[in-house]
């Protein structure tokens, strides 16, 4: 049976993807969790260390893509194999879906998918390459995103996920005013005036 993570805040979510991975035969989810709070111990004690992680990016005020990082060090402070990532998202956005893949997951899926897509998303992430959602198409960056810093780049997934100024804050660590500043270096950087402009870049 192939171990399972499952990391989201909704658990009708949660309880869907379970019962859909385990009628399969192949999976068994030993660990789940609502926050990142609960999330990190099932990275040191989980016995057997999970093959996969399902993964959410919008936990309440929380950033799942941050978690990628943990994830990954986690498992190397374990000695053991670093589990494929898979990041299931309400967000059907190309910029939001190529921000997650740059961060370190593996794949990227919607949760409006069909289950022959998520079967193949799951699929394809075990076997070491790369899923991206078929609604997902992530387009060739234009100048002015390959212009934006990673911490830059973050703000806009978040706003793209709905965040405001001040969960953004929270979610990254920093002031309302820092969050304010690397807006007004984005607005200059990619030539887009506004909000609104950004979450549909």
């Amino acid at each position: 049976m192939i171990p399972v993570i499952l990391i989201d805040d909704h658990p009708l979510t949660r309880g869907g993807i379970r019962d859909q991975l385990e009628k399969t035969g192949r999976f068994t989810v030993t660990g789940e969790a609502p926050a990142l709070a609960q999330a990190r111990p099932l990275l040191e004690t989980a016995e057997p260390p999970p093959a996969l992680i399902i993964l959410d990016i919008s936990l309440g005020v929380e950033n799942g893509l941050d978690f990628i990082v943990e994830i990954q060090a986690a498992f190397q402070k374990r000695k053991a194999k670093p589990p494929a990532i898979l990041v299931c998202s309400m967000y059907d956005d190309p910029y939001v879906a190529h921000n997650a893949l740059c961060s370190g997951a593996d794949g990227y899926i919607c949760k409006s998918a069909e289950p022959e897509e998520f079967a193949a998303a799951v699929d394809t992430v075990l076997a070491g390459k790369t899923y991206t959602g078929k609604s997902v198409e992530i387009p060739v960056q234009n100048q002015s995103w390959e212009a934006l810093t990673r911490r830059e780049s973050e703000i806009v997934t978040l706003l793209k996920c709905s965040f405001t100024n001040r969960q953004i804050a929270k979610s990254m660590g920093i002031s309302v005013r820092t969050v304010e500043n690397h807006l007004s270096h984005i607005y200059e950087k990619t030539g887009i005036p506004t909000r609104r402009g950004l979450v549909n870049l």
